[in-house]
């Protein structure tokens, strides 16, 4: 990894390690794996922190308050494969989010961070408030592999999480609020009440802000992640706001319909 990081603190992505991509296997079922190098060898594994200072009301996840992580963590990403390739002969390939690696779990054996009861990385400095992004080459690096650890063990997020789908045997994705925050069409009774109990549009943090770990969580350094960002969407934002953003993919239904549930009637003045 000593080659490689002078080449990502360049462009100021804070932390990264490596792991063989053998022991990446077997890969997540995804498209995107047909960009995978011939002969991969080797996957740097990125992190990505986004926690940003609170300066208003939010009523979006903190993740979703900052410009599309795809484009920021993407972009980083792309521009240090181009750099690499230029320097050594090798292939080097970016992903970001579609991905075929089991990034938590690569990031655990990169020595990365620690495994939450909610499933995600807890990384030493910036905490859970980290996207990760991986780099596949058929580069050898130098790895030093470390043993996977979970973390303190508290149970704070178990207790705290209003869906009640953390357990000691992992976490039920499709009961998570933020699941179902993210669902289209209609919303069982159950579902709406824990919509207006979360108290936000899209996603949950509640697992993430009662974790005693990310108590001293540094705030990002990434200026990508400081740029426009919107933590409280209006009617007027239900349409336009999707366009460039994590949520987008979704469309503005589940928005609307969580505005709905949350401060009443939007479609007369949302329009699309």
């Amino acid at each position: 990894m000593e080659r490689i990081r002078p080449f990502l603190s360049r462009l100021g992505i804070p932390d990264a390690g490596a792991v063989s991509f053998s022991g990446c296997l077997p890969l997540l079922p995804c498209r995107a794996a047909e960009r995978l190098p011939r002969d991969a060898r080797t996957v740097i594994v990125c992190i990505f922190p986004y926690l940003t200072e609170e300066d208003g009301p939010r009523n979006i996840s903190r993740y979703a308050a900052v410009p599309d992580y795809h484009r920021v963590a993407g972009g980083l990403l792309q521009q240090a494969c181009d750099a690499l390739e230029k320097e050594y002969p090798y292939a080097f390939v970016s992903f970001a989010d579609n991905s075929p690696i089991r990034e938590v779990d690569a990031a655990l054996r990169a020595g990365l961070g620690v495994r939450g009861k909610n499933g995600l990385l807890i990384h030493p400095l910036y905490g859970s408030w980290v996207f990760l992004g991986a780099i596949v080459t058929d580069m050898p690096i130098e790895i030093r592999e470390q043993e996977k650890r979970g973390c303190t063990g508290c149970g704070a997020c178990v207790r705290a999480c209003p869906a009640g789908c953390i357990g000691e045997q992992g976490v039920d994705a499709e009961s998570c609020l933020s699941a179902i925050t993210q669902k289209k069409g209609e919303l069982t009774p159950e579902e709406q009440e824990l919509v207006r109990r979360g108290g936000l549009l899209w996603g949950c943090d509640i697992c993430q802000q009662v974790c005693p770990m990310n108590r001293q969580a540094r705030k990002t350094p990434l200026p990508g992640f400081l740029q426009d960002r919107k933590a409280f969407l209006q009617p007027e934002d239900l349409t336009r706001a999707v366009r460039f953003r994590a949520y987008g993919f979704r469309g503005p239904g589940p928005l609307r319909r969580n505005y709905d549930l949350l401060y009443g009637k939007s479609g007369e003045t949302t329009g699309g």
